[in-house]
């Protein structure tokens, strides 16, 4: 992602702060890095500046990390938000990972998967294989958007309907093997939504977010629904009209971190 020029990593830990730098100038080394080691820190340069990504530890010597999130969201352009925790686990079968969060990484993963999530976001132009099940009732849309898919490499089952989507996912958390992300618009015909398939995902099913990731298209410009959307299920929103660079980025990285997941906890 080539735009990102300026990093915020927050850490009580200096070390830790100085090794989150170096992996960061790694992959990007003419990134601007801003570091802080408390809450009123990193909301004090967030105030003076524009920030493109945000790093930061949930446990600070004055507060919650996801503190900084929130201000993030409320005060900034849309930006990556990694937060690292000890406890992703819990917060996922929880379902306590905040909507304001794009998403955790659990601090077993070390340098190796924070680099691995870094490298996502700066470097989404290196190919990336998955198979979307993609929910879109608009045929027109679907064979221009599934056109772009194919065109970076990924695959796509396309359904007309949130009923048809249910019936490809299969039984019991076959899903999880059969596919690699869900990319559905929210507002469908027939006064369906989105909101019916990740309940269905997330509820019934039991498959979290980091098992089976969403990434939901939506028009509602209001920042209390979109929330809502998040916090009910989906990892990531795409704001309609469709920018596909964006599209692209979003899908590619909730593949990776997936794919990522799932080659560590074997």
């Amino acid at each position: 992602m080539s735009e990102i020029a300026n990093i915020l990593i927050v850490d009580a830990s200096k070390l830790a702060r100085v090794l989150t730098k170096k992996t960061v100038l790694k992959l990007k080394e003419n990134s601007n890095i801003f570091l802080a080691g408390s809450v009123a820190e990193a909301i004090e340069i967030l105030s003076a500046n524009t920030i493109d990504m945000l790093i930061t530890a949930l446990v600070l010597s004055d507060g919650d990390g996801v503190e900084i999130c929130k201000y993030v969201r409320a005060n900034q352009h849309y930006i990556p938000v990694l937060a690292i925790s000890g406890d992703v686990d819990a917060r996922v079968q929880d379902r306590l990972m905040d909507a304001d969060v794009t998403d955790y990484l659990d601090k077993s993963k070390g340098q190796t998967g924070l680099e691995f999530f870094i490298k996502g976001i700066l470097s989404p132009e290196d190919r990336v294989k998955g198979h979307i099940l993609y929910v879109e009732d608009s045929r027109v849309v679907a064979h221009a958007t599934k056109k772009v898919l194919t065109n970076h490499g990924l695959t796509a089952d396309h359904v007309l309907t949130i009923t048809n989507a249910i019936e490809l996912l299969g039984e019991g958390r076959e899903a999880i093997d059969k596919y690699d992300v869900i990319l559905t618009d929210y507002y469908l015909k027939d006064n369906e939504t989105a909101q019916w398939l990740i309940e269905y995902v997330r509820e019934i099913q039991k498959i979290n977010k980091i098992e089976l990731p969403m990434v939901v298209m939506t028009g509602d410009e209001n920042e209390k629904n979109q929330k809502q959307i998040l916090k009910s299920g989906a990892n990531d929103l795409v704001l309609k009209p469709v920018e596909n660079d964006i599209l692209m980025k979003k899908v590619q990285f909730q593949i990776r971190f997936k794919q990522f997941q799932s080659q560590s906890s074997i």
